[in-house]
């Protein structure tokens, strides 16, 4: 795999990591149950690196541990991202890369370094305390250069839109959200699923 198609994959992961954890509303497991969330993700890149990724996305998030996984339309693996409070890998299954910690995963996959704790707050819906934040005309708030913006059906997330602008042109994540559930022991029997 040329190293432009992994960095591409690995970017799309990334990104539907933050875009996956930026904007369900309140969502708040008890402790000793994890999120799990599916569906399918569209990253649109416009500018010299333009390109366009579209596939299904698994992904969980337990503390401060998680895991996601990226799979072709046809539902092939591309790429599993792993993390935790000591360390990061990505995994294509061809090659596995270990990081120690989840900014240097990124920083070195995407050359963004995305703060873990941020994303943990913004899974629950809420903008990450320590960074400022804004809310937006129409809904939606902007923090750490990126907007987002969620759609709502049956009172769950549904469909997640994430945009951040540069000097060298535009990234924007879109994900459909299929089935958001809570797992584990001690969660509810009854998931959030569709």
């Amino acid at each position: 795999m040329s190293a432009g198609v992994w960095r591409g994959l690995v970017a799309a992961a990334l990104l539907a990591l933050l875009g996956g954890c930026a904007a369900p509303p309140r969502v708040q497991p008890p402790p000793g149950c994890a999120l799990d969330y599916s569906g399918r993700l569209a990253v649109v890149e416009q500018g010299a690196g333009a390109r366009n990724l579209y596939g299904s996305f698994e992904l969980r998030l337990d503390g401060d541990s998680g895991w996601l996984e990226i799979g072709s339309p046809l539902g092939q693996m591309l790429a599993r991202a792993r993390w935790d409070g000591a360390s990061a890998s990505v995994d294509d299954g061809h090659r596995r890369r270990v990081y120690p910690t989840f900014e240097d995963m990124t920083e070195a996959s995407v050359g963004l370094r995305l703060p873990r704790a941020a994303l943990q707050d913004w899974v629950r819906g809420r903008a990450a305390t320590g960074w400022p934040s804004r809310e937006l005309a129409g809904g939606g708030f902007e923090q750490l250069g990126w907007q987002v913006r969620m759609q709502m059906r049956d009172g769950a997330p549904h469909i997640l839109r994430l945009r951040r602008e540069s000097a060298g042109g535009s990234e924007a994540l879109s994900l459909v959200i299929d089935r958001l559930r809570q797992v584990g022991a001690d969660c509810p029997s009854a998931g959030r699923g569709r």
